[in-house]
Parts: structure tokens; C-alpha cells; sequence
């Protein structure tokens, strides 16, 4: 990912823990709903300016924030060897995959398959074998090597753990035709990565660059800028708390909302307009299939299906027990959520077997409802324009962003923001779902950038200062003075203090969930990786 796996949720609650327990005050309204208070990303120490006129309206952090790989699951994350001649064969020959999706899993090419275990599913060398090349060669070879084989060569840890943890969180081995442990069917999303680890990363640390260290069996070990970053967000992924985070905004959308999957989704639950036998059964396992939405939407979008059945009683009664297979499964906190879910949709399959539940209308706006829930309409706009214009507007700091609204998580740390005012309304033109006690709503565009991540790279990419290349926009395209410009869009309203006390957005691209971060600490367990890093911000630091 620029990326989440499910396993980046386990780096994510301290964050939900500190929500829910915020230790600082605040004057903000009471107008936000709990997930997305804005006191939620409030800095130690620091309490928010609120009124829109004491807000600045652009700012940038006063480290910028750098970039660099999300280390992809599917390419077996930091024990990816990036500088291999051969992995830059294998990149050549997956463009002319039959499998582009999946970077070549699912292609039953025999070649193919043959390279990627090469690649992949490498050995690493023994110290033996190490100790046998010539010093030139030997040099060479580790410099291709992968950020987590010359961690622990660095180490002397020849049994290589970081190699082995890599490859049991991202289970490449599952997707390795000739290795112990493939599984068939088994595929890593290519959006699946460590940007969970690497988005703090590149806020709290500055950016180092390359050296050269002796190990401690007294290997040369030539280390990449990319090679220092990928073990600092590999730190951050195996003990997140290392980060001292200290916040999180707004709710994870695990949907994919675009019009492609709500159809699907349509046209699977019209079909049962043809009555044949075991047809809701078969259209109800092809929905437990799915991967574009979550449960619990599953279950909500479920109740649209046995709205078909041929009554009510039958109806029910097949709901209740599909409900009570979801619910076992898991825990206490989600159980909670599924029940919720389902009596509410009790009401869906109250008038099965007729005309009005059955309706195409009726069946298409209960599944966009159920498909983009409130935590895929994403963080609220006044509160993201507070954290904006409070965190890199007058602290000069920056903080995570999840990019996307959909079910992908693509983290990235905040680079810059402009914004701008293009309209006001007031009286009758307020929003009729504005925050109560709103007396003006203003337009905003803001020009957004954020941190995009790079192929690795053996010096480092930026100055820490200026924005480059790899400070890129967000947002939807709008026409301004006769330019075509990336912006995100949003209303935001005002009581008669001129407070934000809420927002509305407007544009389709919006973030999904804001998080800070802390200070960065280095654990006993990374403690040789603190010296590398130190070395290689003071060798940067020395050629400049």
C-alpha cells in the first residue's frame, strides 16, 4: 500500500485507544460526532484556534516530510532484494503478464513462476559462503542484497529473523508455486504494504543517507538511503508503539464504493427476481464471497436479498440465521456493531415477497446506503480544515492521511496546504443539514499535497525543506483562470463567533481518516538499528 493489510490495524490501536481517552480540553462545539471531534488530533500542549479568521490559510511543515518505497507485500515487503539484476528482469517480464492485477500470482506461466521464486522466494547466503568471495565481489553481492538480509548480516544473525518475519506477514511464500507453503488461489493485493509504518516514518525521523558499515563478523556492508528507511518503517510496523502515537480521526471505510461494485452488488440482488430453487442461497454465498465491502455491510445488503423470499416468516427466518453466522465469528466489540446492523434491517424483509420490498428503487438505494455508510462518507470537512490549518498552518508539523475513501488505505504524511474562499452563503442558501447554531457557510478549495512514495533509491530524494517531485496533489479537478487544477472541495460552517463547528464536502476525492504521531523512540530490540541510522544522517550531513 501505499497501503494497509489487515495486519496494519494492529498498528493502529494505541490510536483508537487515545481517542477515546483525550487528555486535553477544549472550547470546540459539541457539533462533531465522536470519530471526528477534531480534539482527536490536538498536539500535546497545544489547544486549537477555532475561528476561521485567526486560521491561517496556508502553511507547509517546517520538516518536510520524505519519500521513499511502501515496501509492497506482494514483492515480500524489506526482504525485497531492489538492487538485484534480477529483480529488475522479473519487473520487465510481468509487463507482459496475463496477470497485471496481481503482479503475475495468478499467471500459471511456468517461466514466469520460475523467476518469481528465484526472486521472491530467495536464499540468502550462508556466512561460509560470504566469507569465500573475493573482497570486490563480495562487496558487490551485499550491496544487491535486500534491507532486511544486510540488517541482519549487520547483526551477525545468520539464521536471518528479519528475512523470516517479512516473509511471515506478508506470506509471499503462499504465492511461490515451487515453496513450502503455497497455497493455490492464494493473492496479495498490490496495495498491501507498510506505508502504515513508513507515512510516520517520514514525519518523525530526518532523512538519511547512504554509508558504508562493517558488520559484526567485519563484512563490508554497503547501505542504501532506501535501505536505512525501510528498516526505520519496519520498526515502526513491528512495535508501532515506538512512535509514541497520540491520535486518530474519523472511521476506516472498508467498502469499495465505486459505481463498478454498487452494480454488481445490484444486478446480484435483481437476479432473484427470477424464482428458481436455491437461487437466494447461491446469490447469498456469492455475497459472503465478495471482497468489495465489509461484514457488516454484507449483512445490511443481505436483507435486500431475502426480501425476494417467497414471506415474510421465511424470510426471517433465514436472515436470523445468516446473522447468527456472521455474529459467531466475531468478537464481543463487532458483535455489537452486527447486531445493530441487523435490527435495523429487520425492516428490509418485513414486506418480503412483495412488490414495494422488492422494488428496483428501493433495492438500489438501500445498497448505495448500505455500501457508502457514514464511515465512507470520511472525515468531516470543518474538522479536517481545523487539523490542516491548526497542525501545518501554525504548528508547522505535519501528520497521516489516509487518501483514499474506499476500502484501499494509502497513508502518507501531509506536505502542504492553500486555501482559498470562492463563495459564502448565509440565511436561507445554509445547508439544511448544517451544525446547529450555523450562521455562514463558506466554499473552500484547498490546494493539498501530500507525500508520495518513490522506487527505492540509493541516495536520498529531497533537501527536507523544499517541496519535489514527490509532493503531489489530491483532490478533484476544477477549472481556475483558465487552468486545470487538483483541489479538494468542501463547505465549512460558521456560528456567529466565526467557530468552525462542522462541514459538509464537495468534492469526490476526500480523506478517509487523519492520525498523528509522537516521538520517536528506538526499543533494546532496535538498538543497532539506531546506530546505522545515526551514521547515516551524519554521513548525509557531512556531504552536503
Amino acid at each position: 500500500m501505499r497501503s494497509i493489510s489487515s495486519r496494519a490495524w494492529l498498528a493502529l490501536t494505541l490510536f483508537w485507544i487515545m481517542a477515546c481517552h483525550p487528555t486535553n480540553t477544549s472550547r470546540l462545539d459539541e457539533a462533531w460526532d465522536a470519530a471526528n471531534n477534531p480534539v482527536l488530533m490536538m498536539a500535546y500542549g497545544n489547544e486549537f484556534v477555532t475561528k476561521f479568521g485567526d486560521l491561517p490559510l496556508k502553511g507547509q511543515p517546517d520538516k518536510m516530510p520524505w519519500s521513499d518505497n511502501y515496501w509492497p507485500s506482494y514483492e515480500g515487503g524489506i526482504a525485497y532484494r531492489w538492487n538485484w539484476s534480477r529483480s529488475k528482469d522479473l519487473a520487465r517480464e510481468l509487463l507482459g503478464s496475463s496477470d497485471r492485477e496481481f503482479a503475475g500470482q495468478l499467471d500459471d506461466a511456468p517461466e514466469l513462476q520460475k523467476l518469481r521464486s528465484e526472486v521472491l522466494g530467495y536464499r540468502p547466503y550462508t556466512k561460509e559462503e560470504l566469507q569465500a568471495l573475493p573482497d570486490d565481489l563480495r562487496s558487490t553481492t551485499i550491496a544487491t542484497l535486500s534491507p532486511a538480509e544486510k540488517y541482519d548480516i549487520y547483526r551477525g544473525r545468520f539464521d536471518y529473523p528479519t528475512v523470516a518475519f517479512e516473509r511471515r506477514r506478508t506470506g509471499i511464500n503462499a504465492t511461490l508455486r515451487d515453496q513450502a507453503g503455497y497455497t493455490p488461489g492464494f493473492k496479495i493485493h498490490k496495495w498491501f504494504g507498510i506505508c502504515h509504518a513508513w507515512a510516520p516514518a517520514t514525519i518523525l525521523f530526518e532523512e538519511p543517507g547512504s554509508l558504508e558499515v562493517d558488520s559484526k563478523d567485519g563484512f563490508r556492508i554497503p547501505m542504501a538511503a532506501s535501505d536505512v528507511k525501510a528498516l526505520l518503517s519496519h520498526m515502526l510496523d513491528k512495535d508501532p508503539g515506538q512512535a509514541h502515537a497520540s491520535s486518530f480521526l474519523a472511521e476506516r471505510c472498508n467498502n469499495d464504493i465505486s459505481n463498478k461494485s454498487i452494480g454488481a452488488l445490484y444486478s446480484m440482488a435483481m437476479s432473484l427476481q427470477i424464482a428458481q430453487p436455491d437461487l437466494l442461497q447461491q446469490k447469498l454465498v456469492e455475497l459472503d464471497a465478495t471482497e468489495a465491502v465489509d461484514r457488516q455491510t454484507k449483512l445490511v445488503i443481505a436483507s435486500y436479498f431475502y426480501a425476494f423470499a417467497a414471506d415474510p416468516a421465511t424470510a426471517a427466518a433465514g436472515y436470523a440465521s445468516f446473522f447468527e453466522r456472521y455474529k459467531n465469528a466475531v468478537n464481543s466489540f463487532e458483535q455489537k456493531v452486527l447486531t445493530a446492523a441487523y435490527e435495523d434491517s429487520l425492516k428490509n424483509i418485513a414486506a418480503a415477497g412483495t412488490a414495494a420490498a422488492t422494488a428496483p428503487d428501493v433495492i438500489k438505494e438501500g445498497i448505495i446506503k448500505a455500501v457508502r455508510k457514514p464511515a465512507c462518507n470520511d472525515t468531516n470537512a470543518g474538522a479536517f480544515h481545523l487539523v490542516l490549518a491548526n497542525i501545518v498552518g501554525l504548528q508547522h508539523a505535519s501528520f497521516g492521511i489516509d487518501i483514499t475513501r474506499d476500502a484501499e488505505v494509502w497513508n502518507q504524511s501531509v506536505a502542504s496546504f492553500e486555501s482559498t474562499a470562492v463563495d459564502q452563503f448565509e440565511g436561507d442558501a445554509i445547508s439544511p443539514d448544517a451544525a446547529p447554531g450555523t450562521v455562514k457557510e463558506l466554499e473552500i478549495r484547498t490546494r493539498f499535497r501530500y507525500t508520495t512514495e518513490m522506487a527505492p533509491a540509493w541516495e536520498p530524494f529531497g533537501d527536507d525543506r523544499n517541496l519535489k517531485s514527490y509532493h503531489v496533489y489530491a483532490g478533484d479537478t476544477y477549472l481556475v483562470e483558465d487552468q486545470y487544477l487538483k483541489a479538494l472541495a468542501y463547505k465549512i460552517e460558521l456560528d456567529r463567533d466565526d467557530r468552525i463547528i462542522g462541514g459538509s464536502w464537495l468534492s469526490d476525492v476526500r480523506p478517509d481518516f487523519l492520525w498523528g504521531t509522537g516521538t520517536p523512540v528506538f526499543s533494546k530490540e532496535f538498538e543497532d538499528l539506531e546506530d546505522l541510522y545515526y551514521q547515516a544522517l551524519e554521513n548525509r550531513h557531512r556531504h552536503r
